[in-house]
């Protein structure tokens, strides 16, 4: 009698055959449907472990007409040079990726420039993937409707939008505009200011949480002191150190996002001014350069 353990297993029958269960039920196992036992599960997938035995994945995917990729596109406003290289965009990639592979799906990545988003329905981002994850509106709520209204396996991370077609992730901009403000004013900051541009929802609220904070400390929003800075960091130092040069004057400041501050930083510092003796920063977003 042929040793079990020495047997060469080619197929998902063969590994069928050494478990002494069905094909089908070797299928299931080792996909982890809960139609199989735990114990079952447990055998057949250390059975294929053993045999170095691996699913096919693409004949899997064919038979279920799936193809286990999903495409993240970052929407950029190149006008603005914003860049896929954005730490924030990098940290967001990152954690996608990781929740991805523990569901076995691969990660498909594309950019599409703002203003012209519904290219994206014939192309391939759309059409050899199970899913899409849109990361920003920008101004482009319009278009990522009209794209729902064809296509209902997306997801956009951004701003809850009334009236939207699509489902939104995000977090609480105005809140967290409210909270960065409060900060600065309870450490005795009077003249703050807010960098960032608000051509945006998600900034648009962050704004609104800094004029409101402002507002109920009994301050003014001075617009002298709301500069929307473009999202490139060195041009946004540049023209910040200009502005102070010109004779802007703040004790505190609210930045849009985290990129923004390191910009709002290297500024301060290229001028002269001391963090947090003479400014305070606040930023938005939490990346990992943030910590340090």
């Amino acid at each position: 009698m042929a040793n079990k353990s020495k047997r060469k297993i080619a197929s998902l029958q063969d590994l069928a055959d050494l478990a002494g269960v069905s094909r089908a039920t070797a299928s299931r196992a080792l996909n982890d449907s809960p139609l199989i036992s735990e114990a079952t599960r447990r055998k057949l997938q250390a059975l294929a472990k053993k045999h170095a035995y691996q699913i096919n994945r693409r004949a899997r995917d064919f038979r279920l007409r799936k193809t286990s990729v999903i495409s993240v596109v970052f929407m950029l406003d190149i006008k603005s040079h914003q860049h896929m290289s954005d730490p924030f965009f990098l940290d967001m990639l990152g954690a996608l990726a990781d929740a991805m592979a523990e569901h076995d799906y691969d990660l498909l990545l594309a950019h599409a420039p703002i203003e012209d988003v519904l290219a994206l329905r014939d192309s391939r981002v759309i059409q050899n993937s199970d899913g899409v994850i849109f990361v920003g509106q920008a101004e482009q709520h319009a278009q990522l409707d009209e794209l729902a209204t064809v296509y209902d396996r997306m997801v956009v991370w951004g701003y809850p939008v009334v009236g939207k077609s699509y489902p939104v992730v995000g977090g609480d901009n105005l809140r967290g505009g409210l909270i960065g403000t409060r900060h600065l004013l309870e450490t005795g900051r009077r003249k703050i200011a807010f960098f960032g541009g608000t051509d945006n929802p998600e900034n648009q609220a962050r704004l609104e949480g800094y004029q409101t904070a402002l507002y109920e400390a009994g301050l003014d929003a001075a617009p002298h002191r709301i500069l929307p800075l473009p999202f490139e960091m060195e041009r946004a130092r540049e023209e910040l150190a200009r502005a102070i040069d010109d004779g802007l004057e703040f004790d505190g400041a609210v930045c849009a996002s985290d990129v923004m501050a390191l910009a709002v930083l290297s500024a301060l510092q290229a001028t002269g001014l001391r963090v947090p003796e003479d400014v305070a920063v606040v930023g938005y977003d939490d990346i990992s350069l943030a910590a340090y």
